[in-house]
């Protein structure tokens, strides 16, 4: 089965005539909303289907039982628990792998390389580097400038990074949710994490970038020269490349001011009365940035993203800006220690999604910024 189950779990696979491969990819495909042929029935079923099994192959790995108290939960979360993780590890490692694949945002701006443990980070600069900053460490954000050569190494440290999850498992546990539900909680947990620290790097780009693109101020038919002259700069600085505008969308609509909109197609101009931004500013793409929050209070001051920033990125060139290293391996683990600042106060359990990540970024190729007021 490729991992050292307890007899207790291999008699488990037995009893639903399935193997470690089969219930995974099980897992895995109602997690990601994919259709699921059912071999033994010769049809396609149901999430809800799927997820009754997955439930039900769960509570025997776990040895919980219908009725059974939360202290007999608890020691059966605590005997079987980590060979369930051990499980649904895969499905998670998964899910975030494939959260941003449909983001036009992040794949123009990041370049991801998934590795496992102890192996080599290393981006390889295809050209003379202008300037590389790397960053690290999970209370602090340290900044290492360094200058690089044509088909140098550069190295991206990673920091070990948790997300408490105990509440989720709990409420699978006892029924409360399904796989589904508690696998997308625990994942988006991560993409949010992950986005956050992506944001950041594009938050503090200006002060990498050069003074030839680096504009602010309002826009307005007065700024639009020298709106232009970046867009026009950063295309020459990177021998004639497209170049995208990537922002929130607040800051996306201030570029229908620049102008007199009268000046965009037709097509243009409904996007401007559907989504409020122009779609292409006069043959330059606009990139939406998703804002995110990072917490429920909905402050301005809890948005992940600037709604001030604007960047000008050079496409086509595969030389990606941001740089993001996952180790790719997820653990969970349980949170030991009681009282309530560790979570464990009426919970069954609590536990921690942990996964090692590194963000940093590599300018080799020139960038530009304009800041809004």
């Amino acid at each position: 089965m490729g991992k050292n189950f307890s007899q207790h779990v291999l008699n488990v696979f037995a009893n639903h005539k399935t193997t470690y491969e089969q219930i995974s990819q099980l897992m895995k495909d109602v997690a990601l909303g994919r259709e699921i042929y059912d071999e033994a029935t010769g049809r396609v079923i149901s999430k809800n289907e799927a997820n009754e099994k997955i439930y039900a192959f769960s509570m025997e790995v776990l040895g919980i039982t219908k009725g059974m108290s939360k202290k007999e939960m608890r020691r059966a979360l605590r005997d079987h628990g980590r060979e369930w993780f051990d499980i649904i590890e895969d499905t998670i490692d998964e899910y975030i792998s494939v959260g941003f694949d449909g983001s036009e945002w992040f794949n123009d701006l990041v370049e991801s390389k998934n590795i496992a443990y102890g192996d080599r980070q290393d981006f390889i600069a295809d050209k003379d580097t202008i300037l590389a900053i790397t960053k690290m460490g999970e209370s602090h954000h340290d900044h290492i400038l360094q200058r690089v050569g044509k088909n140098a190494p550069i190295t991206i440290p990673t920091a070990r990074y948790g997300v408490k999850i105990g509440e989720d498992i709990n409420k699978y546990v006892i029924g409360q949710t399904q796989w589904t539900e508690m696998v997308e909680a625990i994942a988006k947990a991560f993409i949010k994490l992950i986005q956050q620290l992506v944001y950041a790097e594009v938050t503090n780009l200006s002060s990498k970038l050069p003074a030839a693109v680096v504009g602010s101020g309002a826009l307005s038919s007065t700024s639009k020269q020298a709106f232009d002259d970046i867009i026009e700069a950063v295309s020459a600085a990177n021998d004639g490349a497209d170049v995208v505008v990537m922002g929130t969308k607040t800051a996306l609509k201030k570029i229908t001011s620049l102008a007199d909109v009268q000046w965009a197609a037709k097509e243009q101009r409904d996007s401007v009365a559907q989504t409020g931004t122009i779609g292409i500013y006069e043959g330059t793409r606009l990139v939406e940035i998703p804002q995110r929050f990072s917490d429920k209070s909905l402050a301005s001051t809890a948005k992940l993203m600037s709604d001030k920033k604007l960047v000008f990125l050079a496409v086509g060139s595969g030389d990606k800006p941001i740089k993001f290293i996952d180790e790719g391996d997820t653990e969970i683990t349980e949170v030991t220690d009681k009282g309530e600042s560790n979570g464990r106060w009426d919970d069954l359990m609590s536990y921690e999604v942990q996964r090692r990540l590194g963000v940093g970024t590599v300018l080799g190729r020139i960038m530009g910024e304009w800041t809004l007021p």
